[in-house]
This record gives C-alpha cells, structure tokens and sequence, in this order.
C-alpha cells in the first residue's frame, strides 16, 4: 500500500515559487458569456424510515425501526422472540449468541420487511507480526496473522509507525487486509509497529514490534523487528568477525523456549478454553386455571335442567350430570390460581446449555483468543552453540 504524503500552501506561496497566475476579482465587461452554471438542487424525497440491526455489545443488536413497533427475533432452534421499540424507534436486544444469524421481521408503515443480523464478541488480537526489508530503500513490508470466527463479524486492523525519539511524523493506515507495504520511510529512524484488530464493538491490545537498528543500520538484513516487552531479540546478523587466539569457534541459533512451539519467525504456546458453569435459579409465576367439583372454590353442586329423551320415563342429564327423577345435578365452573416455578433468565455474559448456564472465563493474561483456543506469542531464545 503506498503511503501519500499531501503538503499544504498557501495561494501566495505558490505564485512566488512557481509563477502561477492567482485569481482575482472579475473585471465588469459590458458582454459576458456564460461558460458554466450551478444547477439548482433537486428535491431530495423523504426517506423512509429505515429497518436496522447493529451490533452494540457482546451478544446485544441495537434495532431500529418504526416507533413503538414490534420487532419479532427468529434463530434456529429457538422459539420466536419479540420487542417493542420506544418512542424514538429504538430498542437493544440483549442475551444473543454472538455468530449466529437471527431473522428479524417488523412493519415499516404498512410494509412488513425482514433483515437478517449478526450479534457479534469481542474481537482478538492479532499475532505473529513481522516487518520486513525489501529492494527499495525506505520501504518495509508488514504482515501479521489473525483468526477470524463468525464471532467476530467483518474485522479492519488499524497499523501504525510511531518514529522511536524522532522528530518524525508518525504514520497510521486503515485496512481490511493483513498484510502492507509502508514506503518513503526515515531511514535514520527506528519505528515502532503496532497493529490494532477492530470490529464494530471492540478493539483489541495491539500487536507490537519494535526496530532494532536503523534502516542504514540494517544492511541488507531481513528480519528487523522484536515484540514490544520481550527481552529476546529477533536474530540480526553478527558484525566482522573477530580472530581469536585459541578455542572452539561458535555459532548463534534461536530456538524456542519449553513449551512453546515455532510458528514462523516467532513462538507460539496455546491453552485450551475454561468455563465457568452455573445451575438453573428459578422464581414463582402465578396462573388462572379452571376447575369444578369440590376442591374448585367458587363450584357448587345445582340443578342443571334435563332433556328428555325420546324413550318414555328416560332423562338424559347434560353436561355429565347426576340423573334424580326429573332434575340433573352436577358441578358447575368455576376458576382458581395455581402457581409454578419458571426458570430465570441466563445471568450477564453466560448461554442456556439446555442443562445449565456456562460461559467462557476471562483470557489468561499474556495470551490472547484466536477464536478456538488461547494463544501466547513470544520470540525466539539465542543459543550458543558450536559452529
């Protein structure tokens, strides 16, 4: 990617190094010729209210829609769900799972219209980044590694060089992808390397690297950049070598420490997700049912009338009364409230199994979440050992 760098002058500036003709104010000329006209603006039409969903926290939609409408929420698996927005046409629905699609379907006047959105997690860190010489004096090329998951949604990375104890302007870009080339760089500097993973809800710690040398320090080395924080450095090539009297010659070579193991130029170990568990709580919800006989309060045992039936002396009773004589008796209808226990809602941050509520604990420090497990980087360890 090729960084611009745009210089700004002033009019009186440029004329007197350049010679350009400035303008001035127009001469009045009895015949004039329009060369060019403004057109009038045209009336731009009143937008219909929009139908959106965006993500707003971990596992939460911001929805907007018509006000105080209802908007119906749909996923696999899952009975539809609705919410009513405000008087602003607003409303956030919480307690998602973050990477799944959910259907939403609302009026918008009298037009039923359905989106699909996606809740979205905390995005990850990016890893393993590397700058890179090239041919050209002045460039670098940089390139880190992510882990993208549904989770995470559409993820930008912002890059930055921020020149070490240097007057010199320090340089930021935006991209969607992971690799870039920064040109037209201080070669007496030594920069600073931050890459910065975004989504729509979150940032994540920056993945840094630091120089070593200069750029006319380097000499044609390739690799030139260490982890901020790490004692270690990336392997730079040794100086002249010096003649000694006596003894084995040696060499360097970078290895990985214990439990790490080599991933490219860096080191990586990995931890598999822990989870905190938690078992149902459930509360009281009261209920109208109804009822008849003798444990129905309010049902009584009455006359109910009769219909004769079409064999002489015979009465039939409705409603599965009791047969005396001429008169059916029977219990009439009645109502009463019944109490159940309703499980809760899934506290903050934790997902109903369908066994209990789990959620995944907090990323162990010095590792960072690649959406499968969690992962520490480090650089490589030099090594004395015989040439």
């Amino acid at each position: 990617m090729k960084i611009n760098r745009i210089f700004a002058i002033s009019a009186i500036s440029l004329s007197l190094v350049t010679g350009i003709a400035l303008a001035i104010a127009p001469a009045i000329s009895a015949a004039q010729i329009i060369v060019a006209e403004s057109q009038m603006p045209t009336a731009v039409p009143t937008p219909v209210p929009a139908f959106t969903a965006t993500p707003s926290a971990t596992g939460a939609l911001n929805i907007k829609a018509d006000p105080q409408s209802r908007v119906f929420i749909k996923t696999k698996g899952q009975d539809t769900k609705s919410v009513t927005t405000n008087k602003a046409g607003v409303v956030q629905l919480k307690n998602l799972t973050p990477g799944v699609s959910y259907l939403l379907t609302t009026k918008i006047g009298n037009t039923t219209q359905r989106i699909t959105a996606v809740p979205e997690g905390p995005v990850v860190a990016a890893n393993s980044l590397r700058v890179l010489t090239t041919e050209i004096p002045g460039q670098l090329e940089i390139t880190w590694r992510h882990a993208s998951t549904p989770a995470q949604g559409a993820v930008s990375f912002t890059v930055t060089a921020q020149p070490v104890n240097s007057p010199t302007e320090a340089i930021e870009v935006k991209t969607a992808n992971t690799e870039m080339v920064l040109i037209d760089l201080d070669l007496d500097s030594r920069f600073e390397f931050s890459v910065t993973a975004t989504n729509t809800i979150s940032s994540a710690t920056p993945t840094m690297a630091l120089m070593t040398k200069s750029l006319n320090d380097l000499n044609g080395e390739a690799v030139i950049t260490t982890p901020v924080k790490q004692e270690v450095a990336t392997e730079v090539p040794a100086g002249p070598a010096s003649v000694t009297p006596s003894g084995p010659s040696t060499r360097t070579i970078y290895i990985c420490p214990d439990s790490f193991t080599e991933v490219g130029a860096l080191c990586e170990k990995t931890l598999p997700y822990t989870f905190t568990n938690a078992n149902y709580t459930f509360h009281s919800e009261a209920r109208t049912e109804n009822c008849s006989g003798p444990d129905c309060p309010g049902s009584v045992y009455m006359d109910m009338g009769y219909i004769e039936s079409p064999t002489w002396g015979q009465v039939h009773c409705p409603n599965g009364g009791t047969n005396y004589g001429q008169t059916c008796m029977a219990w009439s209808t009645s109502s009463r409230q019944v109490t159940e226990q309703v499980k809760d809602t899934a506290p903050s941050g934790f997902t109903d199994t369908g066994t209990n509520w789990t959620k995944k604990d907090t990323t162990p420090a010095g590792y960072t979440d690649n959406g499968t497990n969690w992962v520490s980087t480090t650089a490589k360890v030099a090594r004395e050992v015989p040439a």
